[in-house]
């Protein structure tokens, strides 16, 4: 074999492994007319496979598909249950000449294994129209939609997945079996046990014999809900009309929808709450629409709850640079921060707990919600210290707010001053009514600026303002000191975060009481001779205490250094000689 027939060989055998194993994947589209005539159309598509390896190998189908400007991708969730999978996302720019339609194409193989349905080779497929519409004056967009990449049932539990689908245009949206014609499609015959209600893109389980992986291989098709004229470069115009059973009336988009669906073991019960995870406050709620600004970070609040079971996870599915984070409090957080790019878009996130019995894992239902951003909201200032917040905020970019009639949190003694271009305050990171909260990474510190009126009045001509502010600081950093050099308090800090600051310090015994001064250092000890040692923070947090997670000892002040002795890891000396002195009260 010649070298180039071998690396031919090589290259596709790369390539079908990393498109191996597909769980599923989605594409929605959105565009704007440049100056010149041309239009910038992005395209958001994800995809889940086994290892979280993207492929962006479209090819154009039909039509003038453009040349691709620009191209990012990352991972949005994983899991190992279900399989274990990870799900990406894409986010594609292609510059095209005119607004023709055209279809962007992808395919390979082959689907996860051991699924009940037979196929092999997965494709998606999206039937792109950038036609400017008569009702709003703007190019056609296709509707938004996204789901978890295998969700999961017990086979005698029957149950309902709200596909949510919502258009921008406020379209009519169905859903049907397909890719985007049924004689393309490998996998679009009813399965047995599952109806697919299309006017409603709800798929429901009721029963099914055969316990398995079924592929699910949807086309999500948008109609108006008036008749429209579509308005095109250079060609005639088409007419689009509201969708009518029996019709052949083209749809104004076709987006894929695929995913895997597993039937499992019967469930001890079917009732949510019991094994199956419950949702609880403060989740929101299914298809619910939350406002995002740009350049400010959304949080998704999700909480589920189980009798019998342990919440383990929530898996989600959502924009890239999305993240999730949980709280001590059970409660698990979804962050997303819109860039000026997403202005006046919208985005599905959906999310699923899962909760733990004994070996077996069970899944709650799935719910989904949009995120409409908006432009930039009030322009505000948050200065996080050690010890304190400082809040500054522009007064022209908040209609209707009265410095003299804002406090914080409720507290009539935090009072928030103004002058005529801001309102400003400075409070105690563990005064006037600051909440703490705790994740796996951060510390975080929130107050909220509301607005109260004089009980003496009885109308009032104020707006009603809730602005929270909150300061994060990253729990986990590396310090250092040497034996040699006495050192000032080490400050670590993040950018957008607060700081906190520790210090080590020397003592003469296990009293603790008498300290070795600096001007003795370098400090000299002999083998087999005891040393003592501290580290406390600068200054203290009420109801936070520091946790000691590791300590090395290297031949040079670097932490990183290849060789090192481990001293303390996981918080436990796992050197015999450690002994630990806390004041830390373990349960």
């Amino acid at each position: 074999m010649s070298v180039s027939s071998l690396l031919s060989a090589l290259l596709m055998l790369a390539s079908t492994a990393t498109a191996s194993h597909f769980y599923g994947g989605s594409m929605t589209f959105s565009s704007r007319k440049n100056p010149d005539g041309s239009y910038m159309v992005n395209i958001r598509f994800k995809e889940a496979f086994h290892g979280c390896d993207q492929s962006d190998y479209w090819s154009c189908r039909s039509g003038n598909c453009g040349s691709k400007s620009n191209y990012v991708s990352g991972r949005v969730d994983s899991s190992s249950n279900g399989g274990s999978w990870c799900q990406t996302e894409g986010v594609m720019k292609r510059t095209v000449s005119n607004n023709r339609p055209f279809q962007l194409h992808q395919s390979s193989c082959c689907w996860i294994f051991n699924t009940v349905t037979t196929g092999g080779n997965w494709q998606l497929l999206t039937h792109i129209d950038l036609g400017v519409r008569s009702d709003t004056s703007q190019p056609n967009r296709s509707p938004v939609a996204t789901t978890l990449p295998i969700v999961r049932v017990p086979q005698n539990c029957p149950r309902n997945y709200n596909l949510l689908s919502c258009d921008p245009d406020h379209d009519q949206v169905r859903c049907r079996y397909g890719v985007l014609s049924a004689n393309e499609c490998g996998m679009c015959n009813q399965h047995a046990g599952f109806t697919l209600n299309q006017n409603t893109c709800t798929l429901s389980y009721g029963n099914s014999s055969v316990r398995g992986v079924y592929a699910f291989e949807l086309v999500m098709e948008d109609y108006p809900t008036q008749n429209i004229t579509l308005n095109y470069t250079a060609i005639a115009a088409a007419v689009r009309t509201p969708f009518v059973n029996g019709s052949s009336n083209p749809p104004l988009s076709k987006i894929p929808l695929q995913f895997a669906l597993e039937v499992e073991a019967p469930a001890p019960s079917c009732t949510e709450g019991e094994y199956l995870p419950r949702f609880i406050h403060p989740t929101p709620l299914h298809g619910e629409h939350l406002q995002a600004r740009v350049n400010q970070e959304l949080e998704i609040r999700v909480k589920a709850t189980a009798t019998y079971s342990s919440i383990t996870d929530v898996v989600f599915s959502g924009p890239l640079n999305s993240t999730k984070e949980t709280t001590t409090t059970g409660e698990y957080v979804i962050n997303w921060t819109p860039t000026s790019d997403n202005f006046g878009q919208h985005f599905p996130i959906c999310f699923i707990a899962e909760g733990q019995h004994g070996s077996r894992n069970y899944q709650s239902e799935m719910r989904c919600v949009i995120v409409v951003v908006e432009a930039a909201g009030p322009k505000a200032q948050v200065t996080c210290s050690r010890d304190t917040m400082s809040v500054s905020v522009e007064r022209a970019t908040i209609s209707g707010i009265h410095g003299d009639h804002l406090r914080l949190n409720n507290n009539a003694s935090c009072l928030v001053s103004s002058n005529s271009t801001h309102v400003f305050t400075t409070f105690s990171l563990t005064g006037c009514g600051t909440q703490i909260e705790e994740t796996e990474e951060h510390l975080l510190f929130k107050n909220t600026i509301i607005t109260f009126d004089d009980p003496r009045h009885v109308i009032t001509r104020k707006n009603e303002i809730g602005i929270e502010v909150m300061c994060k600081y990253q729990k986990k950093s590396s310090i250092s000191t040497r034996f040699d050099a006495h050192r000032q308090a080490v400050n670590f800090t993040e950018r957008g975060f607060g700081s906190f600051s520790y210090q080590f310090e020397f003592y003469q015994t296990d009293s603790f009481r008498n300290l070795i001064a600096p001007n003795t250092y370098p400090v000299e000890y002999n083998v087999g001779q005891a040393i003592y040692m501290e580290i406390e923070p600068v200054n203290l947090v009420q109801n936070t205490e520091v946790f000691l997670e590791s300590c090395v000892a290297t031949p040079y002040d670097n932490p990183n250094y290849p060789i090192s002795y481990p001293i303390i890891t996981n918080g436990c000396g796992v050197d015999e000689t450690v002994h630990i002195y806390t004041s830390h009260e373990s349960n």
